[in-house]
């Protein structure tokens, strides 16, 4: 996710570019894993609340939805490949959700995850439809209400994580990772699919 200077707020380009890149991905027989992480200082601040307030109609909003925002996330969902989140800096809203649907998450000590949308009236879909599956408790719940940021480490306690490094760390972290996965072949694509959309 490459827009820095908006703490890669997913916007209309952002969803389509990220869409296409899964699919490539997907296809590309050379690629065995995909590793999702933000440039700048932030994973991702969730929805482009900007861009969304701005829509003129109803229509507008639907065409975002259905046209950008759910083919996205079918591709996400369906990859056949596993799908790894390096975080580092703020994960929110539909940034926290990326990484909540991920297979496997690493994030750096400096990380903080929170479903936004409880602040402003909204729902993290996503979040609410499968985070009771893959997060410990109820903590899922508490998150979507309130919309509290939890450290990286709280994340890990709950689920949310598998890995927490220093920053410094951080890629160290992710290629180990990765590694590991490569030499375990019964990781085959029935079971990563299965995982990810049961």
């Amino acid at each position: 996710m490459n827009r820095p200077e908006a703490l890669n707020a997913l916007s209309k380009g952002m969803f389509r570019e990220l869409e296409a890149n899964l699919r490539d991905a997907s296809k590309d027989r050379t690629v065995s894993s995909i590793i999702i992480k933000g440039e700048g200082r932030a994973f991702s601040a969730g929805l482009d609340v900007k861009e969304v307030s701005g829509f003129v109609s109803r229509q507008e909003a639907r065409n975002f939805v259905y046209s950008l925002v759910k083919p996205f996330w079918k591709r996400f969902l369906e990859s056949e490949k596993p799908i790894l989140s390096m975080v580092h800096g703020p994960a929110y809203g539909a940034g926290a959700e990326i990484a909540l649907a991920s297979d496997m998450v690493v994030a750096s000590t400096e990380s903080t995850f929170a479903f936004s949308g409880g602040r402003v009236g909204a729902l993290c879909c996503i979040s609410a439809a499968f985070g009771q599956f893959a997060m410990v408790g109820r903590k899922v719940v508490e998150m979507n209400l309130t919309g509290t940021p939890i450290t990286a480490d709280e994340a890990r306690s709950h689920g949310l994580v598998n890995y927490v490094e220093e920053n410094t760390h951080l890629r160290e972290r992710v290629d180990r990772a990765m590694f590991h996965r490569s030499q375990t072949r019964a990781s085959n694509v029935f079971i990563v699919a299965f995982s990810r959309q049961a």
